[in-house]
Formats: structure tokens, C-alpha cells, sequence
């Protein structure tokens, strides 16, 4: 039986806004409550935020690799989550890069935090472990990379 409801998508629709708005002003106050509570004064968090957006699409080359054979197309499952390996037309050099948003601003915030704090000997363990743990636990993937669990690192 079909139902038809002449203001149902309008009324929908605004509702699935309100929804957006109340989750951004939610994650809006949990990072404030968190950077706050790292120590991070509120005028700066939106600045870190923003910076670690827009360095998301920076990557610093560190290193070139020759180019040779590399496995294509297919999918790779490795701990629970899928890899789709994609079509390579030409065996392309390798670049390792670094990421500006991804580990350069993280890595200078860390470090602030680490001097800031005086928790010298804390974040050196802190980082062994993890480290320790990470590199047990990663796996080379052919066609991938080197691969772990994804919320082994966090």
C-alpha cells in the first residue's frame, strides 16, 4: 500500500539539517573540551583544526624508490577490513612522503604538549610502546603497503 505525503520530504529534509547541526555542535564541544583539556587555549584549537585540515592535501616527498613490477587490481582483506588494490597501467616509481596534516602538525602539537607538561620520560615510553606494539602487528601487504589493524596505532 503506498502512502503519500505531500509535506513529508520537505519536513524530512529539515529535519536531517537539524540533525547535522546538533551533531557539528557536538563535535564542536567535544574538541573544545578536549583540546582544553590537553591544554590547548580555545583561540588556538580552530587554528590546529583548520591547519591540520588544509595540510591534509600537503605531502613532503622524503624519499624516491625505483620503479618496478607491483601487484594490481583485486582486493586484499587483512584484519577485517578490505583493501581494493587499483588498475596500474605503468609501473610508477614509489615516493614516501610525509604528511603536513596528518603527522607534521600532530607530531609539533605533541611535542609542545610533551615540553609544556615536562613529561619527558612519559611520552618517550608512551611513543616505545606504541611503536613496539604498531611494528609487531604491521604486515606487509602486497599491492597495499604495509598494513596494521586499524585501531591498533590510536
Amino acid at each position: 500500500m503506498f502512502h503519500y505525503f505531500p509535506l513529508g520530504l520537505p519536513f524530512l529534509l529539515f529535519l536531517l539539517f537539524l540533525f547535522a547541526v546538533l551533531i557539528i555542535l557536538i563535535e564542536i564541544g567535544i574538541l573544545r573540551y578536549a583540546y582544553t583539556k590537553i591544554g590547548v587555549k580555545r583561540r588556538y584549537m580552530f587554528a590546529l583544526l583548520l591547519l591540520t585540515f588544509l595540510g591534509s592535501y600537503v605531502n613532503i616527498p622524503v624519499a624516491e624508490l625505483p620503479p618496478e613490477q607491483v601487484h594490481s587490481g583485486g582486493e586484499i582483506l587483512f584484519f577485517g577490513m578490505r583493501y581494493v588494490i587499483p588498475m596500474v597501467q605503468e609501473w610508477p616509481r614509489t615516493i614516501i612522503a610525509v604528511n603536513v596534516g596528518g603527522a607534521i602538525i600532530p607530531a609539533l602539537l605533541s611535542l609542545y604538549l610533551v615540553a609544556k607538561n615536562r613529561l619527558y620520560s612519559r611520552g618517550i615510553l608512551g611513543v616505545a610502546i606504541v611503536a613496539i606494539i604498531v611494528h609487531l602487528m604491521a604486515y606487509p601487504v602486497k599491492g597495499v603497503g604495509i598494513a596494521e589493524p586499524t585501531f591498533i596505532p590510536p
